[in-house]
C-alpha cells in the first residue's frame, strides 16, 4: 500500500468518524425523544401583554388538582388513564405511578410547572393564540412525560366550555 492510499484512508476516516458519531448522537437523542407517556392537560393564555415572539405560544398550566392557587410544585404525580389527567398532587412520601418534574432550562427557574411554551410555525402560532384568548373554548395541551419526567409539549388543541366552566366577564 502506498502513502498516498493511506493518506486517503486517513483523510476518509476523519471525515466519516465525526458524522458517524453525530449520525449516532442524533438517533439516540431522537429515540430518547419518543419514549414517554402522552397526558392531555388543560391549560390557559399567558398574560396577554406578554408578546408573542416568533413561533412560540407559551401557556399556563391549569394542572386539575390544584385549583386552589398558590406555587406549583416542582413535582407533581398524574393520576388517571393517561392520556386523561383525572388530578395531580405533590408527592409529599407517597408512591407515584406517574410524575412530571419541573423542566431546566428557558422557564425552569421562572415557570416551572407553572407555564411552559410550543414551538410552531408562525401562522399556526397566531391562531392557537387568539384560541386561548376565546372564554368560550379551552386549550388543552398534550405533553409527552418520559419516564424521568422530563415533560415535552407536542401539540395544543382546543374543546368547547361547558357554561358552568367558562369565566365570567
Amino acid at each position: 500500500m502506498t502513502a498516498r492510499m493511506t493518506a486517503r484512508r486517513a483523510l476518509a476516516a476523519a471525515l466519516v468518524l465525526p458524522l458517524a458519531g453525530l449520525g449516532a448522537s442524533w438517533g439516540w437523542a431522537d429515540r430518547a425523544a419518543q419514549q414517554g407517556t402522552v397526558w392531555h392537560v388543560p391549560i390557559a393564555g399567558h398574560d396577554p401583554r406578554d408578546v408573542l415572539r416568533g413561533h412560540y405560544v407559551v401557556f399556563t398550566y391549569r394542572w386539575p388538582g390544584l385549583e386552589g392557587g398558590g406555587p406549583v410544585p416542582e413535582t407533581l404525580c398524574l393520576e388517571g388513564n393517561a392520556p386523561d389527567l383525572a388530578r395531580v398532587f405533590a408527592p409529599r412520601g407517597q408512591a407515584c405511578d406517574a410524575f412530571v418534574h419541573a423542566p431546566r432550562g428557558w422557564n425552569g427557574s421562572r415557570g416551572g410547572l407553572e407555564s411552559g411554551r410550543l414551538y410552531l410555525p408562525r401562522e399556526r402560532a397566531r391562531a392557537l393564540e387568539r384560541q386561548l384568548a376565546d372564554p368560550r373554548q379551552q386549550g388543552i395541551v398534550h405533553i409527552r412525560v418520559r419516564e424521568d419526567g422530563h415533560p415535552t409539549p407536542l401539540d395544543i388543541t382546543f374543546h368547547p366550555r361547558s357554561e358552568a366552566a367558562a369565566p365570567a366577564r
